[in-house]
C-alpha cells in the first residue's frame, strides 16, 4: 500500500483504539497513545512509556491473532505488507484511533 491511508469511520476507529489501549492496559501500561507495527513475521506495539515487551509466545500470538482478527474484514488491508496503526487519546475513556491504519 506504500503509507495508504485506510480510512475508517468513528466506530472503527474507536473500536480499534480501544482494544490496543486494553491490550496496553493488560501489560501494566496504562498509556492513552498506542501504536502498532505489524510486519509479515512479527509486530510490536509502543506506548508513551516505550515498546511492550512481550516475551511470552501465547501471550504474543493471543495479540496478533485479536488485532488480525478486528482488522481482517477491513478492505485495503493485506497481511504481506507492514501495517502500522495510531491511537492517540481522545475523550473517549480508553483513547481513540485519529490517524487509522496506514500500510508501508
Amino acid at each position: 500500500m506504500n503509507n495508504n491511508i485506510v480510512p475508517l469511520n468513528d466506530f472503527t476507529q474507536n473500536y480499534i483504539a480501544s482494544v490496543l489501549c486494553a491490550i496496553a492496559h493488560t501489560f501494566g501500561d496504562d498509556s492513552r497513545n498506542v501504536t502498532m507495527h505489524i510486519e509479515p513475521e512479527e509486530f510490536h506495539i509502543y506506548t508513551e512509556n516505550g515498546e511492550l515487551d512481550i516475551k511470552k509466545v501465547f501471550a504474543k500470538g493471543l495479540v496478533e491473532s485479536t488485532v488480525k482478527g478486528i482488522l481482517s474484514p477491513l478492505k485495503g488491508v493485506f497481511w504481506s505488507q507492514n501495517i502500522t496503526i495510531i491511537s492517540e487519546g481522545s475523550k473517549a475513556p480508553t483513547g481513540s484511533l485519529k490517524k487509522g491504519l496506514t500500510g508501508r
